[in-house]
């Protein structure tokens, strides 16, 4: 991460091997991530198959008015209701 200067500010985006970002105002750039195993292991498939699920109960819940409110209470101004319906789910 390499804070840049002046001919660069608000610059944002990838370009070529670089990522630029901004960051409390001020511009970086760092290169851009490499490929990853696209093989997940067993264990790894089953994590970000839980995760899908959490998702799918959750966007239930936001889209449900009453559910919603619900969450919202039980969320107490900590998070929002969607983090604590996902929450609840990956809970159980």
């Amino acid at each position: 991460m390499t804070e840049l200067g002046i001919l660069y500010q608000g610059l944002s985006g990838k370009m070529g091997d670089k990522v630029f970002y901004q960051r409390n105002g001020k511009t970086f750039v760092r290169r851009a991530p490499g490929s990853y195993n696209k093989n997940a292991t067993p264990k790894q498939a089953e994590s970000r198959t839980l995760f899908t699920q959490s998702h799918q109960f959750a966007q239930s819940v936001i889209d449900d008015p009453i559910l919603k409110a619900l969450y919202t209470k039980k969320a107490n101004g900590k998070c929002s209701a969607y983090i604590a319906a996902m929450k609840e789910f990956l809970s159980r």
